[in-house]
């Protein structure tokens, strides 16, 4: 094609292209520019102008019929990437380090401190008597320990949110089906481009913008992107627009992608909106009140201690002197008293919380969890019930068919294709084939992967083993396929209608063996005949299949149907009614699909029992195969009981909520039961996990606290809707996500522990060492290390422990218990008295015990310092001389008791005079020749000036003397902390601290890290800026033995709870026996309003039945609704026999045959018809399934309602 041809071409649909950059190096007719304007505008007029779908194909280099190439020339994959656009949106820019540093400044306290560090800087340096003694040091040294603590709280931020940027791209990668090269492959939905042919189906997630090329019954949910609420019917005549960020409903269909990224419309929104801010997750909320709490104390401690110092140095100094404002006065009292508010707001539980969700986030990724909303980790932690799928997680999912049903001969393997007739194999392979959206992908080694339901990959396989390819039966017959009638929870069944030669419309069915068959009215024989199925022979072909399905097997009935092409008695839209055309069919098939239970799955469910987590089996397969695998998964155990879905929904409220603790199996459910479940199980105080993998289990998983969503076989609805994605489709991952909520819920606790402890003894030492007297134990900076220590390094180091077994031998923590057990309170106040203990010996004990830490006292100071202070203050050796025997001796200040000695100079020249003592007036006494008292005298005057310069260093050198004994208490302090957290490692009652060390690295190099840079603190030039002195051998010895001395010390204590509380015994109840939060029962914060609601007849949602004419007293169902008729009340009472309404299908048949109910009475199973099995009773077989009557010996037991056959 000529450029001029081409350029007339885009003047015709009305575009000027010639400015637009991306259109230059596109090599196809269709030029992007062109392209998106037609998706944005949707214009039918100008599609139609281009060749409708077709052509568009044409002009974009694609193919309705094969899609896109995997070449390297212009209908390859990459040259339509090049030229369109990739499926992916701009990326967020990553935060940058300098934002985190701001952030982390923006502290008011840390601001605070900042300023106070400046400030005393500068007047440290300007004053020159502060500068002769270093005043701007501490000033700086807090500088630069602030900065080093926002450099850290900064660094952790960005590693942070480096992480979940990560997470976040996981969380929108999903795999969808395209026809490449006429093969369906799946592809990651970023690898799709403009000319791929995109598979929809109910539930997927639309990914890219589109025309509808064929569909049937596509009907997609554009409330994402339009707010409509009302579903959109499309198809390639009236509306074939398909938008991304929509979602499938019903049927399916295929798309040519027009737009990706940032050119499909969902692509235009995100990108003119900004990310919202993650809100906090529950326990962040809890937390953030805890740290509340403690930081008011904290600042009322500060407080208090602030007015104390100040009132002390006003009295001390006479009202106050400016020249010492910032010399161990008010500027440095309010540096403690600010340091104090810092230590004590733990901002570390916020950060310690984001730690550990971050980090179990990656590592449940190993798990094959996928974390899509952050609360939902602690929330599984949690979770008392699971109400748990049957296919895929509780079985592997991996369906073969083993025996079946064939027109009227049964197989107990699948039969060779010789043993079958043309006529049978014929509707098998149609049936199969063209009945199905499945596909096997075959493996270079040999393996078969499935893609799609697996239920009809297995009816796949089956055609494989009878001789026939499905992807060119699917080819051959592509053309007459009418209209195709998807599968539903609500029918059971799915269809399809198939154009057949000679004026018939021939319609394939296939479905829940039971359900189909109360559908047919005919059973196809070997010969090819028909035999009509009345009462007589749908129970037989019932029986049939209950006999399979107790054997584990899940039972697909296979049917057809022949209508005439033209029938004028028709209704025009009779082939839109789904449960119209699903009726008056054939059977000719009934097989019978095996999928084993995960070898793993028994073990897992025992390890949710035992962790106090009732699992209950929700599934939409028949009863009997239900409880054979239930049985086998060990869900079904005595005492409990299983239930079919039409019964729990017309069952009322008041007669089931006693049922639902021994509840384990509900099958033939609608997700309207599992939603009711769900929501039944919450009001009665449960916190509750949902798996799901249908559209129409995304109600149960948006209402449960956990949603779990299968990865292999979930739909993007229900992926959507979930907060957990199963990767594997595993419940021993369920099992293992469960594991990983109580590891971050005891991570937080963990932390909790340790940092409170430390709290505590901050904030009494320092309200102690104001208001007593003597010194604070720890300084500015020592406090700043406490809190790097306890807010950040610790944090790292707690919240990121592995998970260890022994969690899931303790009940769930529930939904109401406080984040602080009494147990945590026990170990906070212990280990604060510990340091308290060993903090205060250290500051008043050791002076007073060991004359190496001996405190400076003021006569010690006049007698011994005096001549080294006025030396420095320039006075003569004469003067010096004369004047310290004076202070020290004659009570000016010191010694007033040697005053009459003559240890005081003074006390030899009084005596000259004979005056017989010294005058207590120190002018009067100094000034000894002066005729009148009233004046002063050199001598006095010099007096008086060496009496300021001593008081003036006295502090200083009083300080110098707390030194020794404040280093020891210092290192003692920061080895006991360390000490602490192997300690918190563990807080239950638990005595080995150890346990699972050597797997915590993180731990163990934080730990060393804090070690090693105390010694460094302690022994090198850096104890300058801290205020201590290095320590020798011994000191060191006596530290690090009071540091350990907290690990005796805790089992101490341990071992003295257990003893004081005999329900302390095992790790498995010392919560129950300390908390009293929660028994191994359900907890009823919910069943009163449940029960008084049952009792009044009203519906578990609180509605009343709905209809005017409903019977006053009629028992309300689960649903809302009265049963259904006048005679269909369902009654229910425990000691008596089942009466009610037979269990109706979706059409309006009524069920016959045995009822969804067996009774465990005696020795082994009595059905409800009232005759006994003759196997032998096992702890599999005596689980019943209806709550137990009274039953004499010998006489049958027996469940019936009227009109049972």
């Amino acid at each position: 094609m000529t450029a001029k041809t081409l350029a007339s071409e885009n003047e015709e649909v009305g575009v000027n292209v010639q400015a637009l950059e991306q259109d230059s190096n596109c090599p196809y007719s269709i030029l992007p520019s062109v392209l998106f304007q037609l998706n944005s505008e949707k214009n039918g007029e100008k599609l139609l102008k281009l060749g409708g779908a077709s052509g568009v194909a044409e002009g974009i280099g694609s193919n309705l019929h094969d899609g896109l190439t995997e070449r390297d020339d212009k209908s390859g994959v990459t040259a339509h990437r090049d030229a369109y656009g990739a499926n992916t949106l701009p990326e967020k820019p990553p935060p940058s380090f300098l934002s985190m540093l701001f952030e982390a400044a923006k502290d008011p306290m840390i601001i605070i401190l900042l300023v106070v560090a400046v400030v005393t800087i500068v007047l440290g340096a300007a004053v020159p008597e502060q500068r002769a003694h270093n005043g701007w040091s501490e000033g700086l040294a807090v500088l630069g320990t602030a900065l080093i603590v926002i450099f850290i709280g900064a660094g952790q931020d960005y590693s942070k949110e480096l992480q979940f940027q990560k997470l976040n791209k996981l969380k929108d990668s999903i795999d969808v089906k395209v026809t490449r090269g006429g093969r369906q492959v799946l592809v990651p939905n970023t690898e799709v481009v403009v000319g791929d042919i995109l598979f929809l189906d109910t539930g997927d997630k639309v990914i890219a913008d589109g025309l509808v090329v064929d569909a049937q019954g596509l009907v997609l949910d554009e409330a994402s992107l339009t707010g409509e609420s009302d579903p959109i019917k499309k198809d390639p005549a009236n509306d074939p627009w398909v938008r991304s960020g929509t979602t499938v409903n019903e049927g399916s269909g295929h798309v040519l992608v027009l737009a990706v990224g940032p050119n499909s419309e969902w692509g235009k929104t995100m990108t003119l909106v900004s990310e919202a801010g993650d809100d906090q997750t529950p326990l962040q909320e809890q937390l953030t009140d805890v740290a509340a709490k403690v930081s008011k104390m904290g600042v009322l401690v500060a407080v208090v201690c602030f007015l104390a110092l100040l009132i002390k140095w006003l009295i001390i100094h006479k009202g106050g002197d400016v020249k010492k404002i910032n010399d161990n006065g008010p500027l440095q009292f309010l540096l403690y008293a600010i340091t104090i508010t810092v230590v004590s707001i733990p901002e570390g539980l916020p950060l310690a919380v984001t730690l550990t969700l971050a980090y179990s986030m990656k590592k449940m990724m190993r798990d094959n969890n996928f974390v899509r909303v952050l609360a939902a980790c602690e929330t599984m932690g949690g979770a008392t019930a699971i109400c748990s799928d049957k296919t895929g997680t509780l079985t592997e999912n991996r369906m073969t068919v083993v025996e079946g049903w064939f027109a009227g001969t049964s197989f107990p393997a699948v039969p060779g294709p010789e043993q079958l007739s043309p006529a049978l194999l014929t509707l098998l392979k149609y049936n199969g084939a063209l009945n199905n959206k499945a596909f096997l992908v075959d493996k270079d080694n040999g393996t078969v992967d499935f893609v799609g339901n697996r239920t009809e990959c297995a009816l796949l396989v089956l055609l494989r083993k009878l001789g026939f390819d499905y992807k060119h039966l699917r080819e051959e017959r592509e053309q007459d396929v009418m209209k195709m009638y998807g599968f539903s929870s609500a029918r059971k069944m799915a269809s399809v209608l198939i154009r057949e030669p000679k004026g018939v419309l021939r319609l394939y069915n296939k479905g829940a063996a039971e359900w189909v068959l109360r559908r047919c009215t005919a059973l196809l024989q070997p010969d090819g005949s028909t035999i009509p199925m009345d009462k007589a022979k749908l129970e037989e072909m019932i029986n049939l299949v209950t006999a399979m399905a107790k054997r584990g097997l899940r039972c697909i009935c296979l049917s057809y149907r022949d209508y005439p092409a033209n029938d004028p008695s028709r209704a025009p839209d009779f082939f839109e009614d789904a449960d119209l055309v699903d009726n008056g069919l054939i059977a000719f098939s009934i097989v019978g699909i095996k999928d084993p239970v995960r070898a793993e799955v028994p073990d897992a469910v025992r390890t949710c029992q035992d962790a106090g987590i009732i699992v209950r089996m929700v599934t939409g397969d028949n009863i009997y195969t239900a409880q054979h695998i239930a049985r086998e998964c060990r869900i079904l155990v005595d005492d409990c009981i299983a239930m079919e879905g039409p019964t729990f929904r017309n069952m009322p409220a008041g007669d089931l909520v006693p049922l639902l603790p021994k509840l384990r199996v509900l099958a033939r459910s609608s997700p309207e039961d599992k939603l009711t479940l769900v929501s039944l199980l919450k009001k009665q105080g449960e916190v509750v996990a949902v798996t799901g993998d249908g559209t129409n289990d995304a109600p149960a998983l948006k209402e449960s606290d956990v949603g779990l969503a299968m990865g292999i076989a979930g739909t993007e609805v229900a992926k959507e809707a979930a907060d957990i994605i199963i990767l594997d489709d595993n419940f021993s991952s369920i099992v293992k996500s469960v594991l990983w909520g109580r590891t971050v819920y005891m991570n937080i606790r963990k932390f909790l522990v340790f940092q409170l402890s430390i709290n505590l003894v901050a904030m009494i030492s320092a309200a102690v060492g104001a208001l007593y007297g003597g010194v604070p134990p720890l300084n500015v900076l020592q406090l700043l290390w406490v809190n790097m220590i306890m807010d950040t390094l610790a944090a790292l180091a707690l919240a990121t422990e592995d998970p260890y077994p022994e969690l899931l031998n303790d009940k769930p923590h529930g939904r109401s218990e406080a984040i602080i057990t009494g147990l945590m309170y026990m170990h906070i106040v212990s280990a604060a008295l510990y340091k308290l203990f060993w903090l205060f010996a250290c500051l008043y004990g050791l002076p007073r015990l060991i004359d190496h830490y001996a405190i400076l006292g003021k006569d010690e100071y006049y007698q011994n310092y005096c001549r080294g202070v006025l030396n420095d203050k320039n006075f003569n050796s004469t003067l010096q001389n004369e004047l310290c025997p004076i202070m020290a001796y004659c009570g000016f200040p010191r010694g007033p008791m040697e005053r009459q000695t003559t240890w005081c100079p003074l006390f030899n020249e009084w005596r000259a005079k004979n005056q017989s003592s010294v005058p207590s007036d120190q002018q009067v006494a100094v000034c000894i020749n002066n005729n009148n008292p009233q004046n002063s005298c050199p001598r006095n005057d010099e007096l008086v000036k060496a009496q300021a310069f001593m008081d003036d260093e006295y502090d200083r050198e009083l300080l110098k003397s707390y030194k020794p004994a404040l280093s020891v208490l210092f290192n003692a302090f920061i080895l006991a902390q360390v000490a602490n957290a192997f300690v918190s490692r563990r807080i239950g009652l638990e005595l080995n601290f150890f346990k699972g060390l050597s797997h915590s690295y993180i731990f163990n190099v934080i730990m060393v890290l804090i070690t090693v840079l105390q010694v460094v603190i302690m022994q090198t030039p850096v104890s300058f800026i801290f205020k201590v002195q290095p320590l020798n051998g011994k000191e060191w010895g006596a530290c690090i033995a009071i540091g350990i001395g907290a690990i005796p010390f805790s089992w101490a204590v341990r071992l003295l709870a257990q003893a004081a509380l005999p329900m302390a015994g095992s790790s498995s109840n010392w919560l129950a026996g300390l908390r009293g939060s929660r028994a191994s029962n359900i907890t009823a914060s919910g069943a009163g309003p449940m029960r008084q609601a049952a009792n009044q007849g009203r519906t578990l949602s609180g509605r009343t039945a709905s209809g005017a004419t409903a019977p006053t007293g009629a028992a309300k169902s689960l649903s809302g609704r009265t049963a259904s008729g006048p005679n269909h009340i369902v009654q229910f009472n425990p000691a008596k026999t089942l009466s009610g309404s037979p269990v109706k299908t979706l059409s309006g048949t009524p069920l016959t045959g045995k009822p969804s109910f067996e009774v465990a009475a005696g020795g082994g199973v009595v059905s409800a018809g009232g005759s006994q099995s003759g196997r032998r009773p096992s702890s599999s077989s005596t689980s019943k399934v209806a709550p137990q009557p009274p039953v004499k010996p010998g006489s049958p037991t027996t469940l019936a309602w009227p009109g049972q056959p």
